[in-house]
Formats: structure tokens, C-alpha cells, sequence
């Protein structure tokens, strides 16, 4: 009977944030609005910052549901205003009003039939873009020994570490969405989008990770996206550096200075061999070793022979100048 009731919100909530704007879209817009609050004798409905606890309580491992039954209810109790509505476009519109900032969910479809749970379904919209990373696709490289090193070690370096944003408008229409697992490295810059780090992010980066080692199948993108933030973020002084880029948004103030995402997820993770961030490690790798070779031919001489040579030409370039006038 739980089951019953469980999926019989779950529709209804769902619908609440239907892109196509129905009927029951309608119904929940003017609950929210307090037009049919005589019709409730609490006042829960007049707060609909509320929803947002309600729709992260949803997405807890404990909590999923089959999301066949969800879809076998909806068939039994739609209308003829729901024969287009998209279980699974209701479900991301709802991931992208309520989670916490760079959880926002890509736009590559789902089925409903592939679909096992809402979790799932969350974790599936998360996993990096393939039209952002063309080798994603590929058999990822074999990861360094060394990781990824910290985030003070690599500026100095010559590593530049970079907040990834959305493009303005009217260009972000033509720029690929993107998730906090979307690192990308070019041109000697490690781009990594922001991620909200406060209480809910952290539950459900739990949840993540912990369905990622209950269900058979699934990646360990979470888990290695939380170790390789692990690895840039080895101290206090790391931390700061990437709370001042605008990469972590802390919305509470930690017990330790520096944040470790695995430390506060309580889950003991390394990164798996199919690390998804192998690419960024060995493209970083292999850049500062380019760099130090260049640094090692670079000799004094070099340098003062180019200075000589901008001397003599701005020397020829003043005489040839003055012969003109004269």
C-alpha cells in the first residue's frame, strides 16, 4: 500500500513539472500562488522552497522505487491533456529547479523504459557530455602514477586552474550543457565548473556514489571526479585558492580547513582504473614536462642574443627613419 501511495505522488509531482506546461502543471502553479489554500487546513503548500528538501529526500538510495510502477500508474491515471508528457523530461525539469548549482542535468534523451529509478535517472543526466569530450567515448588512458597534484603545486608549475562558466546570452543557446563532472583541460588550463558545496550537494554526492557500488553496470565517475577534487584540494591553501576561483561555493563553514569531498561523503574511494579523468591527468602530465624541456633550453644566451637582436633592429629602424626625414 506504501508503494501505492509513494508512486501515486511521485506522478503527481512529477506532472507538477511537466516543460509542456499542462493541466496538472497549472493546478500546482495556482496551489503555489495560494489560491487554493481553503482547500488545506495546514499551510505547508504556502511554502514551496519546501519542495526542494522533499525532491533531494526522493533521490536517497533508501527511498527508490521501481520507476516501472511509476510509469504503469501514470498510464492508469492520466488524462487526455498527458498523452505527450514525458515522465523523464518532468523528472530532469524538476532535478534542474531544485538541486543545488552545478548539478544541473544534461539535455541528451532518456527513455522512461531505460530508466530503473529516479536516481538513476539523475546519475545518467549527470555523466559527462560525449559532444563536449569527443574522448569520452574512447577507452580511457592508463591514469599517471602520481594523480593529479595539488592545486598550489600546478600554478606553480605553470598550470593555470579556471573556473568553467556558461557563455553569455544569447551564445549559451549554442553551447553544450555541462555538469560539475565535466573537467576539461586545453592550452595549459584545467577548467572545472563550480559545485555548490553545502549539506544537500553533499547527500547527494553520498547517494552517487553509493549507487554507483550497488548497482551492477554503473561507471565510477562520481567516485573519481571526488577523488581527483581530493588530490587538487590537499590543504588549506588549495582549498582557498579554489574557493577564490569561484570552484567551490562553500555554503557552510567547515570543521577543517581544508574540504575533502570524500572525508564528508564518509565513503573511502579511490579512483578506479577506467578513470574518466585519466585524459586531464596525462594531458597535464605530459604538458609540464613540455614545459620544464623548454625551460631547460631556454639558456641565459638565448636571451641576451634576442635582446640583441631587437636592439640592432630597432636601431636600423630609427636610422632608416631619420634618412627618410632628413
Amino acid at each position: 500500500m506504501m508503494l501505492l501511495f509513494d508512486g501515486c505522488f511521485i506522478v503527481h509531482f512529477l506532472l507538477r513539472h511537466d516543460p509542456s506546461k499542462g493541466a496538472e502543471h497549472e493546478y500546482w502553479t495556482k496551489l503555489d500562488a495560494g489560491f487554493l489554500d481553503h482547500e488545506y487546513e495546514t499551510l505547508q503548500w504556502e511554502r514551496p522552497w519546501e519542495w526542494s528538501l522533499v525532491a533531494i529526500d526522493m533521490l536517497l538510495l533508501e527511498n527508490q522505487i521501481p520507476f516501472v510502477s511509476v510509469r504503469i500508474l501514470f498510464d492508469i491515471l492520466k488524462t487526455e491533456h498527458d498523452k505527450a508528457v514525458d515522465l523523464t523530461a518532468c523528472a530532469r525539469n524538476m532535478f534542474n529547479k531544485y538541486l543545488p548549482a552545478g548539478m544541473r542535468t544534461s539535455t541528451c534523451p532518456i527513455r522512461c523504459q531505460d530508466v530503473r529509478c529516479l536516481l538513476q535517472l539523475l546519475y545518467r543526466s549527470l555523466l559527462p557530455n560525449p559532444k563536449v569530450r569527443s574522448d569520452l567515448m574512447e577507452p580511457p588512458p592508463k591514469p599517471p602514477k602520481t594523480g593529479i597534484d595539488p592545486a598550489k603545486k600546478l600554478e606553480s608549475d605553470g598550470v593555470v586552474i579556471t573556473r568553467r562558466r556558461q557563455w553569455w546570452w544569447p551564445l549559451s543557446r549554442f553551447q553544450e550543457p555541462f555538469s560539475f563532472l565535466d573537467i576539461t583541460f586545453s592550452h595549459g588550463k584545467v577548467q572545472i565548473p563550480q559545485l555548490e558545496v553545502s549539506d544537500a550537494s553533499i547527500q547527494l554526492l553520498q547517494n552517487l556514489i553509493a549507487f554507483e557500488k550497488c548497482y551492477q553496470g554503473a561507471t565510477s565517475h562520481v567516485a573519481n571526479y571526488a577523488a581527483f577534487m581530493d588530490s587538487l584540494n590537499a590543504d588549506h591553501h588549495d582549498t582557498e585558492m579554489l574557493r577564490k576561483r569561484g570552484i567551490f561555493d562553500v555554503q557552510f563553514t567547515p570543521a577543517q580547513p581544508e574540504l575533502s569531498l570524500r572525508r564528508r561523503c564518509k565513503q573511502d574511494v579511490d579512483p578506479s582504473s577506467e578513470n574518466y579523468r585519466s585524459r586531464v591527468m596525462v594531458d597535464v602530465v605530459l604538458y609540464k614536462e613540455a614545459r620544464a624541456r623548454r625551460k631547460k633550453t631556454q639558456t641565459p644566451v638565448s636571451g641576451t642574443m634576442f635582446f640583441a637582436v631587437l636592439a640592432v633592429t630597432a636601431y636600423i629602424l630609427l636610422a632608416l627613419c631619420w634618412y627618410i626625414v632628413s
